[in-house]
């Protein structure tokens, strides 16, 4: 038995790792349009230093990053039960500066349990701020939250917290690999 993060989800978060880890174009795409597109252009992946930090989870180093279910963790909504980020990618830009991209991936026809989406910029800036940040988590300057969800889906308004909202077609013509 595999000890994977979601055996249905697993297969696009692949394909998105591996070219987010070895394309610089692919980064841009990611945070084309978006408030850090600029600064960040041409950044590099951090994804070896975030394996190391990471250490050897049961899934992917990438995936599956938790906020923590204590009191510690002040970086969710009230009674949301959403602590959890399905991937998160860390890039650096010239300068060295540091952005965190954290993704929620949902299936076409999938939807948000309650304060899911809210939750992720909230959580994003609690640990780029150092506020409450896993150990596991390397530190960020800046954050970035992207849905990876079906077509019609990424116009919705429960999409709106996201700074970056890609289709399933969207991510199947700039990912190889990835299959909408």
């Amino acid at each position: 038995m595999s000890l994977r993060y979601s055996a249905r989800a697993q297969p696009f978060l692949d394909a998105i790792d591996a070219a987010v880890f070895g394309s610089a174009a692919v980064r841009d795409w990611l945070i084309k349009g978006t408030r850090h597109a600029a600064a960040y252009h041409g950044a590099a992946s951090l994804h070896a230093e975030q394996r190391a930090e990471r250490g050897q989870p049961r899934q992917p180093f990438f995936c599956n990053c938790w906020c923590g279910r204590d009191s510690r963790c002040t970086c969710r909504l009230a009674g949301s039960r959403a602590l959890e980020t399905d991937a998160l990618f860390i890039v650096a830009n010239a300068a060295g500066r540091r952005l965190a991209i954290y993704i929620e991936f949902k299936h076409p026809g999938e939807r948000f349990s309650p304060g899911q989406a809210e939750g992720y910029p909230l959580r994003a800036a609690c640990w780029a701020s150092g506020t409450y940040r896993p150990r596991s988590v390397p530190p960020q300057d800046d954050w970035l939250c992207v849905v990876f969800a079906g077509d019609a889906a990424v116009s919705s308004p429960e999409s709106a917290a996201f700074d970056r909202r890609i289709g399933h077609g969207e991510a199947a013509s700039a990912i190889a690999g990835y299959r909408s």
